[in-house]
């Protein structure tokens, strides 16, 4: 004897119920999935993006009085103590004095969007002053975590006391 299932109404509307639950979980997985991918897409061409810039060599602007002349440029990353934790930001920085006369010399560091340094050339003695064809190199730590787009660089001549 072979029993047989009435289908009845109800049990079209209950597997009805059902396929309906079925395609609502999964819109809402595949909605949650895509969101999920681009996000990941953005991070990832922000990332690059930031590769990019630091690979790109800095705009440098140098204004320099006529007695002086920058023999030595370099910026780089070092962990300083000065500065706090983590790698910062470094110039050296060298000048000649190119005149006829002992001159003293005020270097001026200017980053767009960061901080800014000033220093004399020499820093001390008596009197403070390169001599003619003196040349003083000096390093300069900044407040500044990354290597900078432009930055300026200004070299005045100064009164010495």
């Amino acid at each position: 004897m072979v029993k047989h299932k009435l289908v009845t109404k109800d049990r079209i509307n209950e597997g009805e119920d059902k396929m309906d639950g079925f395609k609502l979980n999964s819109l809402i997985s595949v909605i949650i999935f895509g969101t999920v991918v681009c996000i990941g897409l953005v991070l990832i061409s922000g990332s690059a993006k930031d590769a990019d810039q630091t690979e790109e060599e800095p705009v440098i602007t140098l204004e320099v009085c006529p007695t002086a002349e920058i023999t030595t440029l370099s910026y780089f990353m070092k962990t300083s103590k000065l500065v706090g934790g983590g790698p910062k930001l470094h110039f050296e920085i060298g000048i000649k004095n190119i005149s006829s006369q002992s001159r003293r010399y005020k270097l001026s560091i200017i980053l767009p969007k960061g901080p800014s340094s000033v220093g004399f050339y020499p820093r001390k003695g008596n009197p403070p002053v390169l001599k003619p064809g003196q040349e003083k190199t000096r390093t300069f730590p900044m407040c500044f975590d990354r290597i900078p787009d432009s930055f300026t660089l200004t070299v005045e001549e100064c009164a010495y006391l």
